[in-house]
């Protein structure tokens, strides 16, 4: 085995959380939770599985946030309520029984919304079509639909949105910690996007006011 193989399986100190290596599974966005948003017993054989093989820690794929414009796509799995979360015990459970950490990456899809449960329209920063077009892999299909450009109530319900995710993904699902999924697109993204972000109040202009939803 050379030095850096060596160095993989040596534990590894995140300050809070401690992993028996440093081994960890990506987030991998899978379209596998029930239609109401609920994760399964096939979820938890599935991340169980990386577990049992001898990752150290276990991220999950992006779960939304909030039962308004956050979910993305057909069979997301979400944590907007107890029901949710408990859901998520089962896999969290069964990634613990092999002494592996769990993180929750938690989400919201916003302009990117492709299905939405809870609410028809799409939300964003600004009135901006995503370029591109849906993704046939979440059973998307042609273009994005012209998002309605977010209210201040609309910013703090989508932020208080990620502080109870993170409470009930902790609390009550028993995850080790969170990830802020702030990528590939998704809401925080396109506030940091000059493109997708041409607001004109304290959410838009330079780049620093941009970052100031993160």
């Amino acid at each position: 085995m050379t030095a850096l193989n060596s160095r993989i399986v040596t534990p590894f100190d995140m300050g809070a959380l401690k992993l028996n290596n440093r081994m960890a599974l990506a987030p991998m966005t899978r379209v596998s939770a029930s239609e109401s948003g609920n994760a399964t017993p096939a979820m938890a054989r599935y991340y169980e599985r990386f577990a049992r093989g001898g990752f150290g820690l276990v991220i999950t794929e992006g779960i939304y946030t909030d039962r308004q414009y956050a979910q993305g796509y057909l069979n997301q799995p979400g944590i907007t309520d107890s029901e949710q979360a408990l859901a998520w015990r089962e896999v969290v459970e069964a990634i613990h029984r092999h002494e592996s950490a769990a993180i929750a990456q938690i989400m919201h899809a916003g302009a990117l919304s492709q299905a939405n449960r809870f609410v028809e329209q799409s939300a964003g920063p600004s009135a901006v079509r995503p370029k591109g077009e849906q993704m046939k892999f979440y059973y998307g299909e042609g273009a994005y639909r012209v998002p309605q450009a977010m209210s201040d109530e609309a910013i703090a319900d989508a932020i208080e949105g990620f502080a109870q995710a993170a409470k009930r993904a902790v609390g009550i699902a028993g995850f080790d910690g969170v990830e802020i999924h702030g990528a590939n697109g998704y809401l925080l993204d396109q506030f940091m996007t000059g493109y997708s972000n041409q607001r004109e109040d304290r959410w838009g202009g330079d780049v620093r006011q941009r970052l100031s939803l993160t």
